[in-house]
């Protein structure tokens, strides 16, 4: 069997690092000075309900080879689908007549190896995956919807119910001798509900998790529940005056906003200062309550990586400690610009360049309850949901269309929708006044509940 095949047994890693090296020793021998190959094989199936039958199934089967070289100071990239060798060796001289044609920086540069700690167990594979059949994902996406349109007689139809398995290899080799390889699960479950409100509207609820490990997939009839759930307390929104109130922003809110956040901490928006946090490093941005951390290596984290995009290994960054800008992130190349090396925050896929981004990034829990926080606030907005874009990555001005709950005497007194939800990043992180106890590895990036002291909420009715 081929080891980019979609059958059930887990992809070769050493026919991937066998790929990659071939690539870089013919780089090497059509002129590069430096050479660096990663291929990716990844197989995805995706069952998906709607109308009480199954609406798609897709199966998909992905390999591809990125080819980076380096030629008198300049870099070349190429990347292709087709492993022969004769497409190889076409392909390495082409890289390299790019290089020469490229502009010439004294920052590129591949990282060496480095001796390191075995990453250990990080739970990234997960056999049961592999062995899920069709059928079983076909039922699960049927009973999604199923129990979401059994919970209330209003919720009538949904966007659809799905479940998705994936798994893959990684191979990474350079010609200064790093050679990589790691392999990794996932599945994933979603239902969008629609429950029916007044004049022929409809209110949505979405909810979905990711899991490196079928046995940590929450029972389906909870997560059901819970997009149903969502729905059905948004019937009968409406928009409130204008007003500057507490803001409590549920947990995939403040992960959202933990998203945004990200980009002012790459070192790429720090060397361009084009991060509005540019000249914080070593200053108190945050309340003492606000640690954020990237960790590549959490065990079982649907982003955990053994290493980054260029082969450096991954590691746990506190990048906000305990309100202060503790540190900013970097690859190989922004790392040799400002003179810290990398971070092991280098992301990419084959196609594509090495970049900053995170692995699981998320806001360290506080000790009270969400419902604690509530209670804490006799006027403001609960914000569980958001609109369009809002977000300004050189200032961190923050303006989002918000859904959610008024909340009267420490309690939500109805639902709210029309209004928007703006501030500024750096006050909001200075107005953290309490974070919950209830932070969830939902996905790559988590947050507990956040009680921001004061946003202005607008654009609804007049007061």
């Amino acid at each position: 069997m081929s080891p980019f095949s979609a059958g059930v047994q887990p992809v070769a890693e050493a026919a991937l690092e066998a790929v990659a090296a071939e690539a870089v020793e013919r780089a090497r021998a059509a002129g590069a000075e430096e050479a660096e190959a990663i291929v990716e094989s990844t197989r995805s199936f995706t069952a998906r309900a709607l109308n009480r039958q199954v609406e798609t199934l897709k199966q998909s089967v992905t390999h591809g080879l990125g080819l980076r070289v380096i030629v008198n100071g300049a870099v070349g990239f190429v990347s292709t689908n087709d492993f022969r060798s004769a497409a190889l060796e076409d392909l390495t001289r082409r890289v390299v007549i790019l290089a020469r044609f490229a502009t010439p920086d004294p920052a590129n540069g591949l990282p060496a190896p480095e001796r390191e700690d075995p990453p250990g167990d990080l739970r990234l594979f997960d056999p049961a995956v592999l062995e899920l059949p069709p059928d079983r994902k076909i039922d699960m996406a049927l009973t999604l919807e199923r129990v979401a349109l059994g919970y209330d007689p209003r919720i009538r139809r949904t966007e659809g119910a799905a479940v998705s398995s994936h798994d893959g290899a990684v191979a990474l080799v350079n010609s200064h001798g790093l050679a990589r390889t790691w392999s990794g699960t996932a599945v994933s479950a979603h239902v969008v509900a629609l429950a029916d409100d007044r004049e022929g509207k409809q209110q949505t609820g979405y909810y979905g998790v990711s899991r490196r490990w079928l046995g940590e997939l929450p029972p389906l009839e909870e997560l059901a529940r819970e997009a149903a759930r969502r729905a059905v307390q948004r019937i009968g929104a409406r928009p409130v005056p204008a007003a500057r109130v507490p803001v409590v922003m549920h947990p995939d809110i403040g992960a959202a906003w933990l998203s945004d956040l990200h980009g002012a901490f790459s070192g790429a928006g720090v060397v361009k200062q084009a991060s509005w946090l540019t000249d914080k490093l070593g200053q108190t941005i945050a309340a003492p309550s606000v640690t954020l951390v990237d960790d590549g290596r959490m065990p079982g984290g649907i982003a955990t990586e053994p290493y980054d995009g260029e082969g450096i290994p991954t590691r746990r960054n506190v990048l906000i400690d305990r309100g202060r800008c503790a540190m900013f992130e970097f690859d190989a190349y922004y790392g040799r610009r400002m003179g810290t090396g990398s971070t092991g925050s280098a992301q990419r896929s084959y196609a594509s360049v090495p970049g900053v981004g995170h692995n699981n990034l998320y806001l360290e829990p506080g000790t009270e309850t969400p419902e604690a926080i509530l209670a804490r606030v006799d006027r403001g907005f609960y914000m569980d949901d958001q609109g369009s874009f809002g977000f300004n990555s050189v200032t961190g001005d923050y303006s989002y269309q918000a859904q959610g709950h008024w909340i009267e005497r420490g309690e939500k007194a109805f639902p709210v929708e029309g209004v928007t939800v703006a501030s500024n990043s750096l006050e909001m992180l200075r107005q953290v006044v309490a974070v919950g106890n209830d932070l969830r590895f939902e996905h790559a990036v988590a947050c507990p509940t956040l009680l921001i002291a004061e946003m202005t909420v607008s654009g609804g009715v007049e007061g």
